[in-house]
């Protein structure tokens, strides 16, 4: 019989050679000329709904907060979630935000998906819109983000074109103007997918985890450069690469 550890460890070898061709393309040009050969990259600019949701790429879609806000307290969530004009408030089942938050709490696992709920309900009615659940499209147990995307447009949605990394979405634009608590979604990020949940040990100096930065054409507080600049204020390990691109200006 296979242990649970080890199908993780079948899922985590399968997926990271399924992400292979993706990583040696972009090893090989760069993020910008890699995104820029894409033909459908404007896809992944065309928002899908409003919803708030996590930053999980098994939660795709809407607007990016861990946990649905979880980790930053109801005050910072609900004015994120005004700032971006989020019509419903959504939680899914194996959520990292809310594992750390019970984790914090001295709850256990079994507690995980109840304190995510919990907390999205009590979200929803502060601003008066729908709560629901949102199912996971991947794989339960496992996250097989290769890429952190740090989006300054407030439209990402990379499953949305393919071809680009599967990857983490932190919604940049509607933090407040400090970016400790988007950075401090980033070092979340990075834990995860270092983790036992993660590809862990397979991310390499040669086979890094991406820390990709989206800049904002329209908007220079947002523009590459600058989001650029907040991530170097992280003490990135050698494992993480930074490289980012300008989303296409027609947006």
């Amino acid at each position: 019989m296979i242990s649970a550890i080890d199908g993780r460890e079948k899922l985590r070898s399968d997926l990271w050679t399924t992400a292979r061709l993706v990583r040696e393309a972009i090893r090989a040009s760069g993020v910008q000329s890699y995104v820029d050969s894409l033909s459908n990259l404007t896809d992944a600019f065309r928002p899908s709904d409003r919803a708030l949701r996590c930053i999980d790429r098994r939660t795709a879609g809407g607007i990016r907060l861990a946990g649905s806000g979880i980790l930053v307290g109801l005050d910072k969530a609900k004015a994120f979630a005004e700032a971006a004009r989020a019509d419903r408030v959504t939680y899914h089942e194996d959520c990292g935000a809310a594992r750390m938050w019970a984790q914090a709490h001295g709850l256990g696992e079994d507690k995980v998906t109840d304190c995510a709920r919990d907390f999205a309900a009590q979200l929803a009615a502060a601003l008066g819109v729908p709560c629901e659940e949102a199912p996971l499209a991947g794989p339960p147990g496992f996250h097989d983000e290769t890429a952190i995307y740090y989006d300054g447009t407030g439209l990402a949605d990379p499953s949305r074109a393919s071809g680009l990394p599967k990857g983490f979405v932190i919604t940049r634009p509607y933090f407040s103007a400090d970016p400790s608590d988007a950075l401090q979604e980033v070092r979340m990020a990075v834990d995860i997918a270092f983790g036992p949940h993660g590809f862990a040990a397979l991310f390499t100096p040669e086979n890094p985890l991406l820390l990709i930065p989206i800049g904002d054409p329209r908007d220079e507080r947002f523009s590459l450069e600058a989001l650029t600049q907040e991530l170097r204020s992280l003490l990135l390990p050698e494992r993480v690469a930074l490289d980012g691109f300008t989303a296409p200006r027609w947006l």
